[in-house]
């Protein structure tokens, strides 16, 4: 038994060395949002706190545009050529340049909607200073080290940046007028953390930032089209919540359901960092009996996380925002199921339809999606009415609907063969 756990950590080193860089790069960005959670509840007020997490929503869809599905494709174009400098150099070069297109593209965009919108008032500063969430995505290459598998850089540069930026809000966000620094201080700290990664991609690793052809951007372009669609319909269901909420009930209940999308997404922590620690291999390697004993492991994990929170999700609330968050507590207990689902989906799409050449199925899965969040949507707003909870319940049924979609692809392509039930 010893000699096969001690052969398996071996055939598996840089894996677990991955998943333990990454496991370091999830605990700090869950826990540190959270330990200033109370911070800023308490100091800025629901109102004001509600609309920062509102304007970072907004800023969402246009994070979707810079990233335009390349920290998938790129991903897993890095991890394929990483013994080719030449290779990686085109590689690189032709994200960084169509990221930053796509960047001024998104300013020029919220530029115009902000004109016609000048009921914003004075609110367009933070929704113009919330593009730091946009410049993350473009000068902070997680691609390039995902696909290379070396991850203690972003470990490293991660965990510095955001312990001195976040203990700096203790030190400048005194009042509730003093809303502004909130996005000040996270761009502060995405500029210094993407300098210190640029540094290290082409000054350490010596890869040489090339003009790309015209062809090679055309490649990368149209191999990231597919997830980008994909992402985009995904951004509808998962970001759009707090922007209906914002718009129909209110920037308070926004406050609400962002601190039960937070608990949330405490429970996705495992299964984040095993899809980023585990994708470059799958896409190398396409084994499926590695994939199916991931899947087994993941859905334990997940269903376990989830029965947890159940039990603790009152605790959580009342310990991270008082007692006069409680109205978080249901949103949590309904969006825990979504924890095991999303789980599956994952392992259906991102480990075997996207590293099996299957692109366009999976965005076809998620365009449509996105159109039955829409529908659910509209009846609510025309038959029924929106609340915290009707807005859970369809998250629920469009999760549920997306790992539907993806599981029936597969089986259906030969991926993945369902267990006979014996009689």
């Amino acid at each position: 038994m010893k000699e096969r756990i001690a052969s398996l950590v071996a055939n598996n080193r840089v894996l677990l060395k991955n998943f333990s860089y990454l496991s370091i790069i999830r605990v700090i960005n869950l826990l540190l949002p959270l330990v200033v959670y109370p911070y800023l509840i308490k100091v800025l007020g629901g109102e004001k706190y509600g609309l920062v997490v509102f304007a970072e929503a907004i800023i969402g869809y246009l994070v979707i545009l810079v990233g335009f599905g390349f920290n998938i494709a790129a991903t897993k174009e890095v991890s394929i050529h990483r013994d080719d400098k030449k290779k990686l150099g085109e590689i690189v070069s032709s994200i960084f340049l169509l990221k930053g297109v796509l960047f001024v593209a998104s300013v020029l965009i919220l530029a115009i909607v902000l004109f016609f919108l000048p009921e914003g008032g004075n609110y367009k500063l933070l929704f113009y200073l919330s593009l730091w969430l946009c410049l993350n995505d473009i000068i902070f290459p997680i691609w390039y080290f995902q696909g290379i598998e070396e991850m203690k850089y972003i470990t490293y540069i991660t965990v510095l940046t955001k312990v001195v930026f976040f203990g700096l809000i203790f030190l400048f966000i005194k009042e509730e007028s003093d809303y502004l620094y909130v996005p000040i201080l996270n761009g502060i700290g995405v500029i210094v953390g993407g300098v210190i990664a640029l540094y290290i991609v082409f000054k350490k690793h010596k890869v040489a930032f090339v003009i790309p052809t015209f062809q090679a951007l055309k490649f990368y372009f149209k191999e990231a089209l597919p997830i980008f669609v994909s992402q985009l319909s995904m951004k509808l269901y998962v970001s759009s919540n707090k922007v209906i909420i914002g718009a129909f009930l209110g920037m308070v209940d926004v406050a609400y359901y962002d601190l039960a999308e937070k608990i949330i997404n405490m429970l996705k922590v495992p299964q984040n960092m095993i899809n980023q620690s585990i994708f470059p291999r799958i896409s190398r390697d396409k084994n499926i009996g590695f994939i199916k004993k991931a899947f087994k492991l993941i859905l334990v994990v997940n269903v376990l996380l989830s029965l947890c929170m159940v039990v603790l999700s009152e605790h959580v609330v009342v310990f991270l925002g008082g007692k006069e968050m409680l109205p978080s507590k249901k949103v949590i207990d309904i969006l825990t199921v979504t924890v095991p689902i999303i789980a599956m989906s994952n392992v259906f799409g991102l480990y075997l339809l996207i590293p099996f050449g299957f692109n366009k199925v999976f965005s076809r899965i998620i365009v449509a999606s996105g159109l039955f969040y829409a529908v659910q949507m509209f009846i609510i707003w025309k038959f029924v009415s929106f609340t915290l909870l009707n807005v859970a319940y369809v998250t629920i049924t469009t999760e549920t609907f997306v790992t539907a979609g993806t599981y029936w692809f597969c089986v259906k392509n030969g991926l993945w063969k369902p267990k006979k039930l014996s009689v």
